[in-house]
């Protein structure tokens, strides 16, 4: 025992030698900033003030964020312009009470909103994790069949089956806030853009024939019923002697991954199609234009009676000597609280009006770029994978490549 403990001591090695193949414990990120899409991106800079000028896939960058703020700074103008115009003596009114009328609607928003956001983002991410076991099911059935060296042609029909669920389950996702005519014309282009594609090594997953696409066009669930395909095509090999028979262990471990496959698309679909109650979201959306609105009008009041206060204190210039109106604030004061006031006004609308629509697009990842899931970038990478073990299954290193089915007496 000590000889082969020192045996395998010798054989490990060095640290020199591992650090310069660089097996370091860990690899930082870049510095640079880097954000592909919603699923890639660095960290490092979110640390510091980089934060500030990466705008990119973020919610500041949305245009109807801005036009609603636009719309609100319009009614601020509106309100200011009416009380500094229109009101006796505006100077006298304390034009920072109008903002308690919003403090009753903080409360309730507050809770509103952070629940939709814990809702939506847990959606997403469910969506996320269906889409990955989805795709290591396919896989692993491709590992299996690769494996048992099943015949070629009909290990590729089964990948390609387990591959065209996917493509439709996501076409089926994205046509989901269609109408009824805007959803089928995509579908019937989706359909002819497979039929049409190239017939080369890259495309051989994504293809359809002419019959196939006649036997599923008009089932209800077209992305479930294709592992019913797979998992007929595997009963058959079973019964031709590719495959183990059907009741040998390996034959339910296939069999399995068609069920595994078939609860995540289930997931996927109910992440998507179980959305909050809109009765939720509609009075949501309500309280946070009404919140709003309530601060643009009160912003508008402390800017209409503030000037309106500067300019009777530069009136009281005239007054005669000794007369003092001791309702009247210094300018300074006045300042001061527009400069309160605006930041209050300003930064509470755009949080709120920022975090609710980031709770929208979180919700429909398939309808907002922003937040949309990678699903392209995934499955080139599941195409990539299947072609790349079909190689390396063909062409073992130092063994000939295994057959199931030569095996058999």
């Amino acid at each position: 025992m000590k000889e082969e403990a020192a045996d395998l001591l010798e054989s490990q090695p060095e640290a020199s030698t591992i650090e310069s193949l660089g097996f370091n414990d860990f690899v930082p990120e870049g510095k640079t900033p880097y954000v592909k899409d919603a699923m890639t991106y660095h960290t490092t800079f979110l640390k510091g003030w980089q934060v500030f000028y990466v705008l990119s896939n973020t919610i500041w960058v949305q245009r109807a964020l801005w036009q609603m703020m636009g719309r609100l700074f319009l009614v601020t103008l509106m309100v200011g312009f009416g009380s500094f115009m229109f009101m006796p003596d505006a100077s006298h009114v304390d034009a920072s009470r109008f903002r308690e009328i919003t403090a009753v609607l903080n409360i309730f928003l507050g809770l509103m909103l952070s629940f939709f956001l814990r809702e939506s983002v847990a959606r997403w991410v469910k969506c996320v994790d269906g889409f990955l076991g989805l795709f290591n099911a396919i896989r692993n059935l491709a590992m299996q069949l690769h494996a048992l060296g099943v015949d070629k042609k009909r290990a590729n029909i089964c990948l390609r089956y387990g591959v065209m669920s996917a493509i439709i389950l996501i076409s089926d996702l994205k046509r989901m806030g269609l109408t009824v005519q805007e959803s089928n014309a995509k579908n019937d282009a989706m359909w002819a853009k497979l039929s049409s594609l190239p017939q080369t090594r890259e495309n051989q997953f994504y293809s359809v024939s002419t019959q196939e696409q006649n036997l599923l066009k008009g089932t209800n669930d077209t992305p479930g019923q294709l592992w019913i395909w797979i998992a007929s095509l595997v009963g058959r090999m079973a019964l031709d002697g590719d495959v183990p028979p059907m009741a040998s262990p390996t034959y339910g471990r296939i069999i399995n991954l068609c069920q595994v496959a078939q609860d995540e698309i289930r997931v996927i679909r109910a992440a998507m199609f179980v959305k909050t109650p809109f009765l939720y979201v509609h009075t949501l959306a309500t309280l946070v234009h009404v919140t709003n609105f309530l601060f643009a009008v009160a912003l508008g009041f402390v800017l209409g009676t503030s000037l309106e206060g500067i300019a009777k204190y530069a009136e009281s210039c005239w007054y005669p000597e000794g007369y003092i109106d001791t309702k009247l604030k210094r300018p300074a004061e006045q300042q001061q609280t527009i400069i309160i006031e605006l930041l209050k006004c300003v930064l509470a609308p755009m949080l709120y009006q920022a975090f609710f629509m980031l709770g929208c697009s979180v919700s429909c990842p398939f309808a907002n770029p922003d937040s949309s899931i990678p699903v392209n970038r995934m499955l080139s990478h599941l195409r990539d994978d299947l072609l790349d073990a079909e190689v390396l299954a063909t062409n073992p290193p130092h063994w000939e490549a295994p057959s199931f089915k030569k095996r058999q007496p």
